[in-house]
């Protein structure tokens, strides 16, 4: 199941960075078709930061448990994994709840590219991470 959810992870970072590359092209205002393909986007969005939350959550307690000491790359990617899914999360609910549901004066267009930009960043690695570790699990 791990490496059906992070395949699926992979593949929506790169549709995500494609259409945020694309949208330039053929929507550059985001008032048409763009538009939608944004709001089919957020829960999917949001989906994929709650599991990249909880991996970096899983990941950060076995590695206070091994306790190595020192800054090793697992404690690094563990820590920027969970701070980085809480970050996302909370601009994304600003954002697309704020701006969508409450206020749309609300919507700032700089924490949208800060979205865009870090949703492929974070969501790619996590899904190579859990396809990873259940190939991991099933030879061992």
């Amino acid at each position: 199941m791990k490496r059906i959810v992070g395949i699926a992870m992979q593949v929506f970072a790169v549709v995500f960075w494609l259409q945020f590359v694309a949208i330039q092209l053929y929507d550059p205002m985001s008032e048409g078709f763009g538009a939608l393909v944004w709001t089919i986007f957020d829960p999917f969005v949001a989906a994929g930061t709650l599991i990249t939350i909880y991996v970096g959550l899983r990941r950060k307690q076995d590695v206070d448990k091994a306790q190595d000491g020192g800054l090793t790359k697992e404690y690094f990617e563990a820590n920027l994994t969970l701070y980085g899914g809480i970050i996302l999360i909370h601009a994304l609910l600003w954002n697309w709840i704020g701006s969508r549901l409450l206020e749309p004066e609300m919507s700032l267009q700089w924490l949208w590219i800060f979205i865009d930009i870090s949703v492929p960043l974070l969501l790619f690695p996590v899904g190579r991470h859990l396809a990873n570790s259940d190939t991991a699990e099933q030879s061992a």
